[in-house]
């Protein structure tokens, strides 16, 4: 009996070459196993048949309503039940076995970012500054996964925060020899799913905002607010939150009955255990402090300093999420006594970024919803004379959104261009009009073609004005009628001002 075998109890029909274990039909091909789970719709025993057809070598499932006569099907009760010690359970020790990856949890350094906007910049952030200090370093998040300064890898995952199949992938194609340090997003699915679930040690974990977004899933603010909190249901060292969401933490028994206390940071509250400061914000350099009244759990006592720091990012959210990252992995590297310089940092693709090299104003970010809006619009606008703004609504998605979405983009841009964005299933002319309900449409120009929006709204730009397009960021595809094509709004930039 192989170790496999052993550590499902069972004993399979015959001798097997296992290559990959999933539970995604997508992620099928020959010589796979497909595991059957729980899922949020329907049990994953669902599509077991579909999966061997895709050439999985056999299936595993924990339904009990499911049964099959088929020999390459397994039944295993206790799939899931973690044990009473290490607190994993059968799946876990089978990818263990199969990828020959052992105790991927203590043997790494894990620094985990949640929040309605500015994850992806905070893990890639705290991913940078970690790679200039000398360790090796993996991002994983929305963009895909980079190690240390290689190329972006988006092929393990679609997901912002990949499942443990995905995960065991990742470290299987990356093939660490050492200890590492992972600078992950959780996104509010995830978290809700529990899909990192054996991740239950964080060096640190992060929740930078909480706004309104993906009511789609999970229909009102407290489901929302609930699936967030969650990345502090687990043994976090460091825990840090936006000052505004402290008194919340206090309605989760996770969080008041933990060992490691809560750290709060502010820019306005200068009691909060974090505070910081913006002395200088321009397009090109920022200057900002830190004082870290109450260090967190785990900082040495000496690191109750005053920190300043300079670098190139811009406007002021994205500090906050550069302060999030800092805070993630201690001050102790730095000097408090000169400025510390920062400008190697860069933003990710697609967020505040500007696009170099073309003679006029022209920012992409990925904002997508009314909270991002508002952050980064009411920010952005402080360095221009006026803004220009395209943006659309993603369809089969959270309608309530689209019509706040609008009413802030009027009131901080002199033009908007409603265009497309994922409209997916949903006709343009229908998420417009949600979007439409209760916004004076005078400064709304509606373009459904992108390609045509962004083109007219670059001929409206004056020398001091800006074109902001929003939405999209780093995203190369666009969905309309179920049908996804290359889309990418950098490409349309540079084609215009080439």
């Amino acid at each position: 009996m192989s170790k496999l075998e052993q550590v499902l109890g069972i004993t399979f029909p015959y001798e097997l070459e296992i290559c990959s274990a999933t539970n995604s039909t997508d992620k099928v091909k020959k010589g796979s196993v497909f595991f059957g789970l729980p899922g949020s719709q329907n049990h994953g025993s669902k599509y077991i048949q579909k999966a061997l057809e895709l050439g999985a070598l056999i299936a595993v499932h924990n339904d009990p309503a499911y049964r099959s006569e088929n020999t390459n099907i397994f039944y295993v009760e206790d799939l899931q039940k973690e044990d009473h010690f290490f607190k994993r359970d059968k799946l876990y020790y089978f990818l263990e076995e199969l990828y020959k990856i052992s105790n991927i949890q203590n043997a790494n350094n894990f620094y985990a970012f949640t929040g309605t906007n500015g994850k992806t910049s905070s893990a890639f952030l705290c991913h940078q500054l970690l790679i200039n200090e000398g360790y090796e370093s993996l991002y994983i998040g929305t963009l895909g996964t980079q190690y240390n300064n290689n190329e972006i890898n988006s092929s393990f995952s679609s997901k912002t925060t990949p499942d443990i199949f995905e995960l065991f992938e990742i470290f299987k194609f990356y093939d660490f020899q050492d200890s590492i340090s992972i600078c992950i997003e959780m996104s509010s699915h995830a978290l809700d799913q529990n899909r990192l679930k054996y991740l239950s040690c964080l060096n640190s974990a992060s929740i930078l905002n909480i706004g309104a977004d993906h009511f789609d899933y999970h229909k009102n603010i407290q489901n929302y607010t609930d699936a967030k909190f969650n990345i502090f249901n687990t043994e976090s060292v460091v825990r840090l939150i936006d000052d505004n969401l402290q008194a919340l933490s206090l309605d989760y028994s996770f969080v008041a009955n933990s060992q490691y206390k809560m750290t709060s940071v502010s820019s306005k509250n200068i009691h909060s255990d974090i505070f910081y400061t913006i002395i200088e914000s321009t397009l090109d350099q920022s200057i900002f402090e830190v004082v870290i009244n109450n260090p967190p759990v785990g900082y040495p006592e000496d690191c109750r300093k005053k920190y300043t720091f300079s670098c190139s990012l811009f406007p002021e959210f994205n500090i906050h999420n550069l302060v999030f990252a800092l805070s993630s992995i201690g001050f102790s590297i730095f000097q408090s006594e000169n400025i510390n310089d920062l400008s190697f940092l860069k933003l990710p693709k697609g967020r505040t970024e500007m696009v170099s090299n073309i003679s006029a104003n022209v920012i992409i970010d990925f904002a997508h919803n009314a909270d991002g809006f508002k952050f980064f619009l009411s920010s952005i606008k402080n360095y221009f004379e006026n803004l220009v703004i395209v943006f659309g609504c993603g369809g089969n998605r959270d309608k309530l959104k689209r019509p706040e979405m609008l009413k802030i983009a009027l009131e901080n841009g002199l033009k908007v261009i409603f265009t497309s964005d994922n409209s997916r299933d949903e006709s343009f002319k229908n998420i417009f009009i949600d979007a439409s309900k209760g916004n004076n449409l005078d400064r709304v120009k509606v373009i459904e073609d992108r390609k045509e929006a962004i083109k007219y709204g670059s001929s409206l730009l004056r020398e001091s004005d800006c074109l902001v397009i929003l939405g999209k960021g780093h995203e190369e595809t666009q969905e309309i009628d179920g049908k996804i094509s290359y889309f990418s709004d950098h490409e349309v930039v540079n084609e215009i001002y080439k």
